[in-house]
């Protein structure tokens, strides 16, 4: 599936994705109602193929020979269902990939006041906080469970780079301490992220480096 072409193909034009006047809010609220619920409505029939493709093995598995054959055809069948059913999930992923990525592109936008379909050149900028929209996004990512390969794609075809390949996504040291408090081996209230980011020389570095760039207010006038 070549992503780049298919949004082509459903929205035309990428960079009138952008453009209210082309695909206005009130189209990306529906669109998002919509998609989710056929998400949800999709992953369901996914695993009931599913459980139907190994309840006909299990039960050929304990057929005789003749019968077994029509347990093969039958499990064949739901199987071709269960491929069909994942094809309309990924269709429906890249959709709201598309979605996601442009109301981050929006809101960034909003913080700029600009008019520009070039995404890339307000990364930098001091008015905007990428932070916050990466955070955003990634909090839809989670909500209608986009994985980052897909939202990567998506981006590239969209030319819009937001979330940035070095966002991590797999909570790393946080899962690690989810699972020891789930476990009963750690209180929350024991863990300082103090402590998470540590005290060495390169933090504190960093730490000074992001002072002074935050007071770094440009050349004096004369």
């Amino acid at each position: 599936m070549n992503i780049r072409n298919w949004i082509s193909d459903q929205f035309g034009d990428t960079d009138s994705l952008l453009d209210e006047d082309v695909y206005s809010e009130q189209e990306i609220k529906e669109d998002k109602v919509r998609l989710k619920q056929e998400r949800k409505r999709i992953n369901k029939e996914m695993a009931e193929y599913s459980a139907e493709y190994q309840r006909l093995l299990e039960k050929g598995a304990q057929a005789s020979e003749i019968e077994r054959q029509q347990y093969a055809q039958q499990a064949k069948i739901a199987k071709k269902k269960y491929k069909v059913k994942q094809q309309q999930y990924q269709k429906n992923s890249v959709q709201m990939a598309t979605v996601v990525t442009i109301e981050g592109a929006r809101e960034l936008l909003d913080m700029t006041e600009q008019n520009t379909t070039n995404i890339g050149g307000l990364l930098d900028r001091d008015d905007v906080d990428l932070s916050h929209v990466q955070e955003t996004m990634m909090n839809s990512m989670v909500e209608y469970e986009l994985d980052m390969d897909m939202m990567m794609e998506v981006q590239d075809a969209l030319d819009i780079d937001i979330i940035g390949a070095d966002v991590e996504m797999g909570g790393g040291e946080e899962m690690e301490i989810m699972e020891d408090i789930e476990a009963g081996n750690l209180d929350a209230e024991q863990v300082d992220p103090q402590e998470q980011l540590g005290d060495s020389e390169d933090f504190e570095a960093e730490l000074e480096q992001g002072l002074d760039d935050s007071l770094d207010l440009g050349p004096a006038d004369d």
